[in-house]
């Protein structure tokens, strides 16, 4: 008497299952294999740069720049005397994710929103940021200009909105709405470029700037 072949049938119901399995699942996953080999394929950059330029002393301006091209991340500073006969620069790679999170707290702090304001307070050290950021096929910029983060974190001024009325042509000063322009945001992005890095770098900077201060 033949045995009925249970080994076979096992073998060919799991040969169909695999089959079954396969057409299943392979559309959905090529598609995501797509994906992600696509997001991967794009270029991904950020860019920061804070520029200082100092009205008095031996350093003439000062710059921080921080990149992250690609996954790769990388910090510079560069520096210029007052008689121009000096000038300090250096890059260093940045292990990790401190680019991206500077990046993350300088977007939390106001980096895109912020616009450049009129030179009050203490002009004697201005300062420009410039932001860029390249995600696959986009891409945005943005830049502003101040001084004296203090004073427009603190005083700054009020702003006043005048409404005219037909009625009345002459507004009645004493009704006039303000509000106040202060925004400690400027203090905040200025903050954030000064607490980057690991401490080599700010030895590094710290030397850079030592140097620079005796010539």
């Amino acid at each position: 008497m033949r045995r009925f072949p249970t080994t076979l049938l096992i073998i060919v119901l799991a040969v169909i299952g695999l089959v079954a399995g396969w057409r299943m699942f392979y559309t959905a996953e090529s598609q995501r294999y797509q994906q992600v080999k696509t997001v991967r394929a794009q270029r991904s950059e950020l860019h920061l740069v804070e520029t200082v330029t100092h009205e008095k002393g031996p350093i003439a301006s000062e710059e921080w720049r921080l990149d992250n091209v690609n996954g790769v991340s990388s910090a510079a500073y560069s520096a210029q005397n007052r008689a121009g006969t000096r000038v300090a620069r250096f890059t260093e790679p940045i292990t990790g994710y401190d680019v991206t999170f500077a990046f993350e707290n300088l977007v939390q702090d106001g980096i895109w929103e912020l616009q450049t304001r009129p030179l009050r307070g203490n002009t004697a050290d201005v300062y420009t940021i410039r932001v860029s950021q390249v995600a696959g096929d986009r891409s945005g910029t943005h830049k502003f200009v101040f001084a004296d983060p203090h004073y427009l974190a603190t005083t700054a001024g009020r702003q006043y909105e005048i409404h005219l009325d037909k009625n009345k042509p002459v507004p009645n000063i004493l009704t006039l709405q303000s509000t106040s322009t202060a925004d400690d945001r400027y203090a905040k992005v200025v903050a954030d470029f000064a607490k980057f890095g690991p401490p080599r770098f700010k030895k590094t900077v710290a030397a850079a700037r030592e140097k620079l201060l005796k010539s």
